[in-house]
């Protein structure tokens, strides 16, 4: 567990319990991206008791990707996504995942690069075939090293 100071008060950053299932379950339909695996380990963000973002980590092929990270709305522009991810990246090293293009300016101002295909694991680029957002979502490799 980690406790953080952000503008907006105190947010603490702690694994996911069996008692975040739903509220983890909302955001991401919140977020539009999709229903999520069992696979991984989740983290929360939690502000004034409630949760207000998660991250789910998945090892595949030995590298640790980000599958997903979603902010609750009213949390947009508070800092919690970039404070998820970097809590993500210090304790599992380089994080990989696949970026909606309109977040591409958000994961490369934390200092995230671009990657080609071949460096996201099968099973997480498998995640985009067949979603129905594929043709407008411009779909983005991307690591943070």
């Amino acid at each position: 567990m980690l406790r953080a100071a952000t503008p907006d008060g105190v947010v603490i950053l702690r694994a996911a319990t069996p008692d975040d299932a739903a509220a983890i379950a909302a955001l991401a339909a919140e977020a539009s991206v999709g229903a999520l695996s069992d696979r991984g380990r989740s983290f929360v963000a939690e502000r004034h008791g409630t949760v207000a973002g998660f991250i789910r980590l998945v090892e595949a092929e030995g590298c640790w990707y980000v599958n997903p990270v979603v902010v609750a709305a009213e949390h947009h522009r508070t800092g919690l996504g970039a404070l998820l991810m970097h809590f993500a990246h210090e304790r599992f090293g380089e994080l990989r995942f696949v970026a909606r293009g309109y977040a591409v300016p958000f994961y490369e101002a934390l200092g995230c690069e671009k990657i080609g295909w071949d460096a996201i694991a099968p099973i997480i680029a498998a995640d985009c075939d067949g979603c129905e957002a594929v043709p407008t979502c411009r779909a983005t490799p991307m690591r943070m090293s």
